[in-house]
């Protein structure tokens, strides 16, 4: 409309002038015309690449945000975890430290829980045996676990040497030993263990010695029992021992199990 409005007002300017005037008039005035719709254009395009360098600029910028929005998340997911674990370990830290070398007195009769799970592992291979490296303290206490350090067999990796618990890996029929020695000593030794799956007691051995010097006294017992999956079973004292539990190279008090089949 403005150019047209150009093309009027500059044929009325010029109408009463020369042809050749009239037509140079009109031709620089329509060059003009051109120069600045060029100038226009160019500013448009400049202006659409800035729109979209913007609009990329945004999305980069959204997405940034999307991403340190996920990191928090999962950093106080981590924190909370962490926090869980920390109580976790800070209670079981309480419940031992009171622990005595070779075993953990449980009040209640429940076992501690253990933080790591057992690894995994071919379901035919769930079996352990360990013993005592030495004697135990003596006059143990009543429902005192005992923690056989030494593990020679761990299949499936069930059995934790650091509490002396067995958390069954797998629902199935178990078969577990126990061993107990004694040796003779002033007075007449005496000890009593039992076996329990989740404090319950499923057997129980018993040896006692003589008021001499020089002589070893072993017993033990054979079980089968029903276990399921995550159940915790452990050896301890069935009531004051006199004198410590013996275990040595001459006689060894063990702990053992393994899975006939699910």
């Amino acid at each position: 409309m403005a150019i047209i409005l150009l093309l009027i007002t500059t044929v009325s300017v010029v109408s009463g002038a020369n042809p050749d005037g009239w037509r140079e008039e009109l031709e620089r005035r329509l060059s003009l015309v051109e120069e600045s719709n060029a100038h226009l254009r160019n500013e448009n395009e400049k202006l659409n690449s800035m729109v979209l360098n913007i609009q990329r600029e945004n999305r980069e910028i959204k997405r940034d945000f999307k991403d340190l929005r996920e990191q928090l998340n999962n950093c106080e997911m981590m924190s909370d975890t962490r926090m869980t674990i920390d109580s976790q370990q800070e209670e079981i830290v309480e419940n031992l430290s009171e622990r005595p070398t070779r075993g953990i007195h449980l009040g209640k009769n429940q076992p501690v829980s253990r933080i790591i799970p057992p690894d995994t592992y071919p379901i035919s291979a769930v079996a352990f045996y360990a013993y005592l490296s030495k004697n135990s303290p003596p006059n143990l206490s009543p429902h005192h676990l005992i923690v056989y350090d030494v593990i020679k067999i761990n299949r499936g990796n069930a059995y934790n040497g650091g509490d002396g618990i067995f958390i069954a890996p797998v629902t199935g029929l178990y078969a577990f030993h126990i061993s107990v020695c004694v040796t003779e000593g002033r007075e007449i030794p005496w000890a009593s263990l039992e076996i329990t799956v989740n404090g319950n007691i499923i057997g129980s051995t018993f040896e006692e010695g003589l008021a001499t010097a020089g002589g070893y006294h072993c017993s033990g017992t054979l079980v089968l029992s029903d276990v399921n999956v995550g159940d915790h079973v452990f050896v301890r004292t069935e009531e004051v021992t006199r004198g410590p539990i013996h275990s040595d190279s001459r006689g060894r008090t063990s702990f053992s199990g393994w899975l006939l089949y699910k």
